[in-house]
């Protein structure tokens, strides 16, 4: 008998509250290594793309399992029950039976989930548990949990360079390189047209919040994530958040180390509006369709820039009183100095000082108490108050003149939005 691991109590434990009821009724391969996680919700027109396109991608030399987690509330109505269930009959008869040996596709049903839970997080948390617990029960406690989006393309060589990038074993999760559709028949031009100002938007906060010197800064999308099994569970798994799971959920993996971004592949998320969570991308394509422009607009560079200035302070901070404290605080930018001030952020330092023994602990811990949600608090509080949006053209100019690197060209958002998705993934690949 193998002696008992502390990895295995992690799994053990987490699956002793949380184990899931399911209705899979094959075993798991023993060579499985990869585990994809699709909620499925009122999704008949865009699935099928979705599982051919997996069906098309190159032979990971593993075995790959994809769970589609289809999902209803106890207030959904009966055409949506049926549309479901007619959806998920016809997967399990075309897909079943008819893909290579190392990939397969399996269906769990959830109906009638109470509604104050019901949503995105929710379904993510019963496919990932149920992940979990299938790669636990053939030891594969490193094995990979990968979450896409029903609406989502890969590219061939998807699972290919997700395994491969996982073979270093000190990584733990990855953000997955993705691009949203600038072009084609699907939507009408203004979708195509706000899908380009939403990227960048996206692209140009990832890249200013990383100029500040934040360590946690990369995307978070839930269609984008990968990771071990074993991190899932050391983080007490998803959220059932309604919305916003993925950016709770990855505030608590990506400062357990090991997390990065996997750029040799793309994913390819659909533009469409979507009423299902109240902000992401399809809650801001149903805004600009409705003739809300805030689409357009993103925040001020200025305010990374009065960021940058503080965070660059925090290796002097452990030995600063509060009085020392408010004083360098009055040599801050008037934004930030306020934000610190009003919000009496020395108490959370203090707090913290007093949990170190000394600073390079305290710099290393600093981030605990200027986290992701503060940064949000920070930047929505210093726009009501100081700073006034900008374009989003604008705003993404202003970042590469302010970071040396040439606009020569650049005169529309979708030529600005190409230039930062090379920028990003050179940045990656120059890292590695």
């Amino acid at each position: 008998m193998k002696p008992i691991t502390k990895n295995y109590k992690i799994i053990s434990q987490y699956l002793s509250k949380h184990l899931p009821d399911y209705q899979i009724f094959n075993k798991p391969s023993k060579n499985l290594e990869i585990v994809v996680v699709i909620p499925v919700y009122k999704e008949k027109n865009w699935i099928f793309r979705t599982l051919d396109s997996l069906s098309l991608c190159q032979y990971p030399q593993v075995d790959v399992e994809v769970i589609l987690l289809f999902n209803a509330s106890e207030n959904d109505s009966e055409e949506v029950l049926r549309e479901q269930k007619i959806v998920s009959a016809q997967i399990q008869n075309q897909y079943t039976y008819r893909t290579v040996s190392w990939l397969s596709f399996v269906v769990e049903e959830r109906y009638n989930i109470v509604k104050k839970h019901f949503g995105a997080g929710m379904a993510r948390k019963l496919g990932m548990d149920i992940a979990l617990a299938r790669l636990f029960s053939i030891g594969k406690n490193d094995g990979l949990i990968v979450t896409l989006d029903a609406d989502t393309l890969v590219f061939p060589n998807y699972f290919k360079e997700i395994f491969e990038w996982f073979k270093d074993s000190n990584k733990k999760g990855a953000s997955i390189y993705f691009e949203h559709p600038l072009e084609g028949d699907d939507f009408p031009p203004e979708v195509y047209d706000g899908i380009i100002k939403y990227e960048l938007h996206l692209r140009y906060f990832l890249q200013s919040l990383r100029t500040t010197g934040f360590p946690y800064a990369f995307h978070t999308m839930g269609s984008a994530m990968a990771m071990r099994a074993l991190a899932y569970a050391q983080i007490g798994g998803m959220p059932r958040k309604q919305a916003g799971e993925d950016f709770y959920f990855l505030q608590k993996l990506i400062p357990l180390g090991g997390y990065g971004e996997i750029t040799n592949t793309t994913i390819l998320p659909s533009p469409r509006p979507s009423d299902r969570v109240i902000f992401g991308t399809g809650a801001a394509i149903t805004k600009l369709l409705s003739g809300n422009i805030e689409i357009n607009n993103t925040y001020n560079y200025q305010a990374f820039t009065d960021l940058k200035e503080f965070f660059a302070m925090r290796s002097i901070l452990y030995n600063l009183n509060s009085q020392s404290f408010y004083e360098l605080c009055h040599q801050l930018p008037v934004p930030i100095q306020t934000f610190l001030i009003e919000t009496n952020f020395y108490s959370d330092l203090n707090v913290l000082k007093t949990n170190c023994s000394n600073n390079e602990i305290f710099i290393k811990r600093f981030w605990e108490i200027f986290n992701a949600f503060k940064v949000v608090k920070y930047l929505n509080f210093v726009h009501e108050r100081f700073f006034s949006k900008m374009k989003v053209l604008n705003a993404g100019l202003k970042f590469l003149e302010n970071n040396n690197y040439s606009t020569e060209g650049l005169d529309t958002e979708k030529k600005i939005l190409e230039y930062f998705r090379k920028l990003e993934k050179s940045m990656v690949s120059s890292s590695k």
